[in-house]
């Protein structure tokens, strides 16, 4: 082989290898900086997008807690207003009936014990409700959580769905 033929082959084999690379190159530096950018924002609007739904379903949870606190209190307030009320009257009842038995008044004692009995079962309703207000109150409010957090999942999915091309980086 001459020295001519070898630079000339040399010379095209070269070119076929800067056409290859040139050709073949996945990108240039201005590409994958512009690519890089873009990622970069996209993982920036989407930690944005979920500290936005973190900061709304916090608030959401805020809110159910102090409407469920303001619920136990107003049922509470109601509650010890009525036992309050029922106190007194079975107090003054109980007081003449005690007096009664002192005087010796027939058919007293048996009159005391069925209005103890009442005083007392009027006493146990009233806390068999007050515990069935604050366990339905807990149950709304476990009821709203749940859907709050479906909402949320459903939320993130999406945000997720929307920055799928991430996951190609």
């Amino acid at each position: 082989m001459s020295k001519g033929t070898f630079w000339l082959g040399a010379a095209i084999g070269g070119a076929a290898a800067y056409a290859a690379a040139y050709l073949f190159a996945p990108k240039s530096g201005e590409e994958y900086q512009r690519e890089l950018k873009d990622k970069a924002e996209m993982i920036k609007e989407s930690s944005s997008d979920y500290m936005s739904i973190a900061k709304e379903r916090g608030g959401d949870f805020k809110a159910i807690a102090t409407d469920a606190a303001a619920g136990l209190k107003t049922d509470m307030k109601l509650v010890s207003k009525q036992l309050s009320e029922q106190i007194k009257m079975d107090s003054q009842i109980l007081k003449s009936d005690l007096q009664d038995v002192k005087d010796g008044v027939p058919g007293s004692k048996e009159n005391l014990k069925a209005n103890l009995s009442d005083a007392l079962n009027e006493a146990k309703y009233t806390a068999t409700s007050l515990k069935d207000q604050v366990a339905q109150t807990t149950v709304e409010a476990k009821d709203i959580s749940r859907a709050v957090i479906d909402e949320a999942k459903m939320e993130i999915d999406e945000t997720t769905a929307e920055n799928k091309p991430l996951d190609n980086f």
